[in-house]
């Protein structure tokens, strides 16, 4: 969809990705005092001022309404005319700036400032800080909760587990990032769980999903209105430490039923884009944050020139680490992060997962450490054991067969959560280690298949999972039988425990 408006957009084209570049925007004209009107205000003019505590002016911060795009000058002033339907003033955070919550839900508003048709002037302050070369993220894939019990259960799990992590972990500056559907088709929840997001005791920051968008709406601009409301816009940036960080609403909705949509998104956006990262050197690495996983070339082009890239995604309630793609030379981590919330029933997702969140640790330009940490359990429960015995194949009345990929005495299926190609896994039994070569196989985890189809009636094929590993046991009646996995980061994970068919995980809903 083209918008004739975008004058300043055709300017920014011509400029490469990573290059220093200037408004084209003359700044305001400035008065005895050192504020600023500008001269020539017409209806559409917005300006305003980047300044840090002391009065001191941000230079060369990225502006923008959306649309159309500028930059503070030498005085941190900033002016252009905005898009006729723009509905916010953005900054792009600087780096070296600190990220505040407040406003009615306690989330970190301070990267956008919403249009009235009072005020044509829109002023940003921010507190100097280092920048912050060791961060955190906490992404957090769909809370999607439903129901005011919902609301509350997340209270209860997510939120609290949360808050402990950061007080147990090391003292790093942590912040929060929801993938997308923050509910589930249920628009009247964005305020309940805009407000338990910020509880969190750490900023969050929140992604648009499919079920954020509401039906029945004339348009895609419509559909995103209830959301817009609660959380700002749904394409934004900001910067940490050597890193830029993008939230970009990847479903294209048609506005007319919650199955009524694809992954993509409009010209717009992708000028947007395209623009935000123009500003950014090509030497920083890039957090892109989508709901649906990322496959769109367009995209991946864009995000090609940079240090590394690192795309992170919600809306298959699993845990999943093969969407890596190679662009232009470049390797993109990709990975869908699991769930905080859906599927209600219990707290366990369809891959055998627990109900969790991924955990990004970023130094200099690197991901230092990632891990998924499950709700209510330890950073150090990443695997489940079974004997393959206790669990039979069995076929549901419509026909679907549920069984792992190996049966037999003698083999043992493990699910690591976050297994990647590169993890050592191997067996031991009886204090010696037989098998340090696992077939890995996609595979459903049967132990949860078994639950969400006995106890919920879950009749469905979906659960396959990719993290699910076969070891042939050497000696099947030994009395000692572990499993140890160690990740990319040289961290060693053990389990020597089976779990069984008789364990019913969690509440029910």
């Amino acid at each position: 969809m083209k918008r004739s408006c975008l004058i300043l957009l055709s300017i920014c084209l011509l400029l490469s990705c990573g290059e220093e570049k200037k408004s084209t925007i003359p700044p305001p004209d400035k008065t005895e005092g050192g504020s600023a009107v500008p001269e020539n205000l017409t209806s559409l003019t917005v300006y305003g001022k980047v300044l840090d505590e002391k009065g001191n002016p941000y230079v060369g911060v990225v502006m923008t309404d959306g649309y159309n795009f500028t930059l503070t000058d030498e005085d941190g002033f900033y002016r252009f005319e905005k898009y006729r339907y723009a509905s916010y003033v953005q900054c792009s955070i600087p780096s070296d700036a600190v990220i505040t919550t407040g406003g009615t839900y306690n989330l970190p508003e301070c990267h956008f400032k919403r249009l009235t048709s009072t005020s044509q002037e829109y002023n940003f302050t921010y507190t100097r800080q280092e920048p912050e070369l060791r961060f955190r993220i906490l992404a957090l894939g769909d809370p999607q909760v439903g129901s005011g019990t919902h609301v509350t259960r997340y209270l209860q799990t997510a939120v609290p587990d949360v808050r402990q992590y950061v007080v147990n972990s090391e003292k790093i500056p942590t912040y929060g990032m929801t993938l997308g559907d923050n509910v589930g088709n249920a628009w009247e929840l964005f305020p309940d769980i805009a407000d338990a997001l910020g509880k969190m005791s750490v900023p969050v920051f929140a992604t648009i999903g499919n079920h954020d968008h509401e039906f029945p709406t004339e348009n895609e601009t419509a559909s995103r209105k209830k959301y817009e409301q609660v959380f700002g816009p749904s394409n934004y940036s900001f910067n940490r430490g050597n890193y830029h960080i993008v939230s970009f609403d990847d479903v294209l909705f048609e506005g007319t039923a919650s199955s009524a949509y694809t992954e993509g998104y409009e010209e717009w956006q992708y000028e947007w884009l395209k623009n935000d990262l123009s500003y950014v050197s090509t030497d920083k690495s890039v957090v892109f944050c989508t709901h649906i996983p990322l496959k769109n070339t367009r995209i991946l082009e864009l995000l090609s020139p940079f240090k590394s890239v690192i795309a992170m995604f919600g809306h298959t309630h699993k845990v999943e680490n093969t969407y890596n793609k190679t662009v232009n030379g470049n390797t993109f981590y990709m990975s869908a992060v699991g769930s905080t919330g859906a599927p209600w029933k219990g707290l366990v997702l369809s891959d055998g997962c627990m109900r969790g969140y991924k955990v990004y640790e970023f130094t200099g330009n690197t991901l230092s450490r990632e891990i998924y940490k499950s709700i209510t359990l330890g950073e150090d429960f990443q695997i489940r054991m079974f004997r393959t015995n206790d669990f039979p194949a069995f076929t549901t009345p419509t026909g679907i067969v549920y069984k792992f990929a190996y049966y037999g005495n003698d083999y043992i299926a493990v699910n690591v959560f976050n297994y990647k190609s590169n993890w050592k896994v191997s067996l031991w039994e009886d204090g010696v280690m037989t098998s340090s070569s696992p077939v890995v196989k996609a595979s459903y985890d049967m132990w949860v298949k078994m639950f969400l189809y006995r106890y919920y009636n879950r009749d469905n094929n979906v659960g396959v999972t990719d993290h699910m590993l076969f070891f042939r046991l050497k000696n099947p009646s030994a009395a000692s039988i572990r499993v140890e996995a160690t990740d990319e980061y040289g961290v060693t994970y053990t389990c020597d425990t089976f779990t069984t068919d008789k364990e019913i995980p969690d509440y029910n809903d």
